[in-house]
Order: C-alpha cells, then sequence, then structure tokens
C-alpha cells in the first residue's frame, strides 16, 4: 500500500509574516515617522550708522583792538617778570653785604653809609643810578604805602629820609649801614627806634 504523500507544513511565523505583507489581517506597517525639524526665528535689528561730520571753524580774525590788547597784556607780563627779577637781585645783593663796614660818603664794594648802600644795591641789580643822599633818594622814588612794600623797595627814616635809609627785604625787615659801630645788618622796620621814625617807602621797580 502506498503511503499518502507528506504535507509540507509552514512554520506559523512564516505565514503571520506573509499575511502581514499582503494585509491579509488588515495591518500595515508604520511608516517611519517624518523628521520635524524645528526652525528658529531669529529677530533681526536692523542696525543704522549714522555719519557724523566734524566740520573745522576757523577762528575769527582778531580785531585791531583785541590785537593791541593782546601786546599790551603780554608786554605787562614781560615788564613784571623783569621786576620780580630785580628786585630778588637787590634782595641777595643786600644780604651780601651783611657785616661789611660803615665808612660816611662810601658806596662800596666794602664801605658804606646808608645811601651809599642803597645806591650800590639800585645799581647793580637795576642799572639805574641814585643821588648819594637819602633824602634826595626819597625825592626821585615813588611812594608806596606800607601795605604794599615789597622786597628790593627803599624805606626811608626822619623827616622824609633826611635820616636814615634801608633796603626792604620782606617781613618788616631791612638791611641798611647803621653807624661806625655796627656796620651793615638786619634791622625791624616798623618797630624801635626805627618804627617811631619811619616816614615812608620808595619804590624804583
Amino acid at each position: 500500500m502506498l503511503s499518502a504523500p507528506r504535507r509540507r507544513v509552514l512554520p506559523a511565523s512564516l505565514l503571520v509574516t506573509g499575511a502581514l505583507a499582503v494585509g491579509v489581517l488588515g495591518t500595515t506597517v508604520p511608516a517611519q515617522a517624518a523628521v520635524v525639524t524645528p526652525t528658529t526665528t531669529v529677530a533681526v535689528t536692523s542696525v543704522v550708522t549714522t555719519s557724523v561730520t566734524t566740520t573745522s571753524v576757523a577762528p575769527a580774525a582778531l580785531t585791531t583792538a583785541q590785537i593791541a590788547a593782546r601786546r599790551a597784556a603780554a608786554a605787562r607780563a614781560a615788564a613784571a617778570a623783569r621786576a620780580m627779577k630785580m628786585r630778588i637781585t637787590a634782595v641777595t645783593i643786600a644780604r651780601s653785604k651783611v657785616g661789611s663796614r660803615y665808612s660816611a660818603g662810601r658806596s662800596g664794594p666794602t664801605r658804606f653809609d646808608c645811601s651809599g648802600l642803597a645806591l650800590y644795591v639800585v645799581k647793580k641789580a637795576t642799572g639805574r643810578s641814585l643821588p648819594h643822599y637819602s633824602k634826595a633818594q626819597f625825592r626821585v622814588t615813588k611812594r608806596v604805602s606800607k601795605k604794599a612794600l615789597r622786597p628790593g623797595d627803599l624805606v626811608f627814616f626822619f623827616r622824609y629820609g633826611a635820616h636814615h635809609v634801608g633796603v626792604y627785604i620782606g617781613r618788616g625787615l631791612m638791611i641798611s649801614a647803621t653807624n661806625p659801630r655796627t656796620g651793615v645788618k638786619v634791622d625791624r622796620v616798623f618797630t624801635g627806634w626805627y618804627g617811631k621814625r619811619y616816614s615812608g617807602a620808595g619804590r624804583l621797580v
């Protein structure tokens, strides 16, 4: 007796796979999810550059009066500088003679009387010549008040300078040739014997 032909039995897994492929089970294979690329909105701010143009403005031309005023101011400043230099020189020279001997009628360079010392200092510091007599020196100098005194001014005593003259060096002090005993020395102007006989001050520069 012949045996019946054998049936080939397919595995269940293959059957299910095939059914899915032809849609027998009514199920479709989901397509791959689309990749969504996020969109970022960037706000662009428009920058406006303003070009600034600098215009050079030439100074207005000076008038004749303005030019004259500037020249006068410059001349005054130069004169003040020269005067200051002369004052400093006068004080320096007077100080250098402290300790020198007194001798009537002498005007240096090592012996002096009071007016002789004054004319020596003035001549060396300013180039100006003074008479050799204190009262005459008083007359040819410009009057200045005590408050306006400056180093280098001359200070006079007793009847408009008839008795004595000294070189003012500031802080109420003067240098003068006093007498044969003490010679050239520093004294106070507004106290003691001189203070009682002070008769004024004279300015050359």
